[in-house]
Order: C-alpha cells, then sequence, then structure tokens
C-alpha cells in the first residue's frame, strides 16, 4: 500500500512517501479502507522528534475516516463495509476509566499515529472499539477533520470547569485545538478571548465566537485585563507550552484556573508562585480525551453548533507541503484525502 511514513526526525522533507506493507487485522481488530485524514500539529512534533520521541518507523495520522474492509476474528463480520472514523484515544476499554468514558485516564493510554501506525496511508489497523460509525450525513473530509482536536478542546475545558459567563482565554487559536476550543467555549456560552498573532485571522476569529482577541507576547496580560474590565481571565487554555506559559497565569483573574493540555514550544517555563497564592490560582493537566468528550463533540457536529474549519484539502502524497503550511500558521485544518 501507499503510505507516508516517519523513518527519521527532521523537516517535511524528510517524510518517506512510497509503499509499505499493507497491516493484517489482529483478532479485534478492524482494517480500514482510508479516504480522508486529518494533519494535526502531533504530526509534526512526532516527525521533529523534539518534544516527544516514538520508535520509528511510524505512520503518522490520528483523524482518519474510511471504510472497514476486513476483520479480525473476534469481531462480527457485520462490520464489513460499514464507513466509520477514528477515536483518537487508544484504551482497554473495559477498565472504570474507560467504563465511564475517561479512556484518557486508562493505564494503557496511548494515541493513534503515535503509540501505533495512524492514517496517513491507504490502509490502517485499528482496534475495533476505536472505529466509531459515520453519521449518514457527514462525509469523508468532515469525519477527517474534527475527532482528535474538538474532544481534546472538550476535555480541556471540561477539565477547567468553564461555565457559561466566564471569560476563557484561548492559546493558538487560529490552530486546530484552539479553533476548536473557541468554537466550544462559545457554545458553551463563554466570553472567549483568542489569543493570535496571526492579526490577518482576527476578524475571522471573531466570526467563528471570540469577542476579543490578543497578540501573544508581555503586553498580552494587559491586553486580556482591559476586555474583562479589569479581571482577568477566570480560565486559561493552554497547549502551546514554555512560550506562552508564565503570560498565560499573568493574564488570570482572582480563583482563575490553567488547563494545560499541550507543550508544543516545550516541556520547561517559569511559574510565579506568588501569584499562585495571592491569587488562589489552579493548574490542571489534561491528557488527552475520553470517549464521553468524543461523543458529545459529535453530537454537537451532527446537529451543526460546531462547524470544523477545512482550510485545505490536499493529496496523501502532498503530506510534506501539507505539514509546511501547516508549520508557517492558518485557520483552521487541513485534511488530507486517499
Amino acid at each position: 500500500m501507499f503510505a507516508v511514513r516517519i523513518d527519521r526526525y527532521g523537516p517535511p522533507q524528510s517524510l518517506y512517501l512510497g509503499d509499505v506493507p499493507t497491516p493484517a487485522p489482529g483478532p479485534q481488530d478492524v482494517l480500514v479502507r482510508v479516504r480522508a485524514v486529518g494533519v494535526n500539529r502531533l504530526d509534526l512534533l512526532l516527525r521533529e522528534g523534539e518534544v516527544f520521541r516514538i520508535p520509528l518507523p511510524r505512520i503518522a495520522g490520528t483523524d482518519l475516516a474510511g471504510e472497514i474492509v476486513a476483520v479480525g476474528e473476534q469481531v462480527p463480520s457485520e462490520r464489513i463495509g460499514e464507513r466509520v472514523f477514528a477515536a483518537p484515544i487508544l484504551s482497554c476499554g473495559h477498565c472504570a476509566h474507560c467504563l465511564r468514558g475517561d479512556d484518557n485516564l486508562c493505564a494503557q493510554f496511548g494515541t493513534l499515529g503515535s503509540t501505533i501506525d495512524g492514517g496517513y496511508a491507504e490502509y490502517v489497523r485499528l482496534p475495533a472499539r476505536n472505529a466509531i460509525p459515520l453519521p449518514a450525513s457527514m462525509d469523508w473530509v468532515r469525519a477527517a477533520s474534527f475527532g482528535l482536536t474538538y474532544a481534546t478542546a472538550a476535555a480541556m475545558l471540561r477539565r477547567g470547569r468553564l461555565q457559561a459567563g466566564e471569560s476563557v482565554l484561548v492559546f493558538g487559536a487560529n490552530g486546530g485545538l484552539g479553533h476548536a476550543a473557541v468554537e466550544l467555549a462559545h457554545e458553551a456560552g463563554a466570553r472567549v478571548i483568542a489569543v493570535s498573532r496571526k492579526r490577518a485571522l482576527h476578524a475571522a476569529l471573531i466570526e467563528r465566537g471570540a469577542h476579543a482577541v490578543v497578540e501573544p507576547g508581555p503586553d498580552m496580560p494587559d491586553a486580556v485585563r482591559e476586555a474583562t474590565g479589569g479581571r482577568g481571565a477566570d480560565l486559561a487554555f493552554e497547549h502551546v507550552g514554555a512560550a506562552t506559559f508564565e503570560h498565560a497565569v499573568a493574564a488570570l483573574a482572582m480563583d482563575g484556573r490553567l488547563v494545560l493540555g499541550g507543550v508544543t514550544t516545550g516541556s520547561e517555563a517559569t511559574l510565579d508562585l506568588k501569584a499562585v497564592f495571592t491569587k488562589r490560582l489552579e493548574v490542571l493537566g489534561c491528557r488527552g480525551s475520553g470517549r464521553r468528550d468524543l461523543d458529545a463533540v459529535l453530537a454537537l457536529a451532527e446537529l451543526g453548533r460546531v462547524n470544523p474549519h477545512v482550510a485545505h484539502v490536499l493529496p496523501l502524497a502532498q503530506a510534506a507541503h501539507a505539514q509546511a503550511l501547516l508549520e508557517h500558521g492558518l485557520l483552521g485544518k487541513i485534511v488530507l484525502t486517499v
């Protein structure tokens, strides 16, 4: 089968494009003919090898959609031909965490496309429980555009206990995860302050649900206080990491919370301990998403209450170009067709 694979760490041009063996499903697996796969910031981090180191070679691609063409011996044959999209989080499926929909807390936690091969390929082997039936109204491209980012954003906002009427500061708002958080927080009735250095995208972020847009940097906390009548943000939605963490803390209001779900610019940052105790702040970690988060965003997507913005649709053979586009920043998602 044709695939795009990470054989060595490096720039987009280091990706391998060519034939690789077609996987066979294990007893509890399905084999999916991939029709579309989303490009996520995670794919870039895995390829670069600076924030995350994974065993290579690896086929990336966490968000994918396609049809089941073969099943393992413990999977009902009736599933062959089913249109599906992938649940991004790998887990055991039967522990107490999984049974209540908190797959991200499972001891066997993993991610499709990093723990096992993902969807940058003609075929992908998935655990059967990760192949979710695709609503009839949803096409391949849309189905491959929301699973990882929207479910993660929902999990982070849930972890941060966001309430209607509160103000939430969303970092990296023009990217896939940040854009999802803007939409979901707006849908939840929060006042959204988006952080983006791309001035050309500010108006688009307002249209997607942001009440205000501020630029990152040392002046950002003052801009946030101005946008909130001097109070500061109730919740900081932080996934950028080292480059913005200190300013995120400074922008928080009394009893503010910061939920951290990523470290794309590095994992070491300065924490103002005085601010933590004088403003009674909370710093909350969030690892991935649970099945209940995926179910919630799927329901919203079916109702049209959230609409993932797909900026580019490109063929899989242009994966390196797609990742280069994402590196330079854009509003929304890139989806590759297979």
